[in-house]
């Protein structure tokens, strides 16, 4: 058998002790990159699970809002008759124009846009007088008998006199 002296003993020892040290390092080293990346991993957990709770509560809000959603949807389906009407809002346009104490200079319809479940109808609606007049009209727009959105407004002076001139853009809807 092979037999070692003292001296080349210590050279073993020393040398299995530094190389079980390398080893250890090795080891520890190889488990901190597996937990950083867990670590890691947890975070983006949390993160995604933040994220669930979020919507989660948002979507718990709807739900409490559900009938308050429905009497809208109720609410807004009676402002969208069954036929496009261009004589009965002509004369809803006509009628609010003169109740605002405004002048309807010009209203023309343009092409329909047939949309899923309705049908737009562009209009350009010109109209003279007071800005006070001019923003209780569009008021009465908003909240009127029948679903209009005024996509575009633009102002200028009207001809000869201290009055505006508004012209909108807007689109009254219909489901066929």
């Amino acid at each position: 058998m092979f037999s070692l002296t003292g001296t080349t003993r210590k050279y073993v020892i020393i040398g299995a002790a530094v190389l079980a040290i390398i080893l250890g390092l090795v080891l520890i080293y190889v488990q901190y990159s597996a937990l950083s990346s867990l670590r890691a991993e947890v975070e983006e957990e949390e993160m995604l699970v933040d994220t669930a709770r979020s919507n989660l509560d948002r979507l718990l809000v709807h739900r409490d809002r559900a009938e308050e959603y429905e009497r809208r949807l109720q609410f807004a389906g009676e402002k969208i008759p069954t036929a496009a009407g261009e004589d009965q809002f002509l004369r809803y346009l006509h009628r609010l124009s003169e109740q605002h104490g405004l002048e309807a200079v010009n209203i023309s319809f343009a092409e329909r846009v047939a949309e899923e479940n309705y049908t737009a109808m562009p209009v350009s609606i010109t109209l003279e007088g007071s800005f006070s007049s001019i923003r209780k009209l569009l008021a009465a727009l908003r909240n009127g008998e029948r679903a209009v959105r005024v996509d575009n407004l633009s102002f200028s002076r009207a001809e000869g006199g201290s009055d505006l001139q508004v012209s909108i853009s807007a689109s009254a809807f219909y489901r066929p």
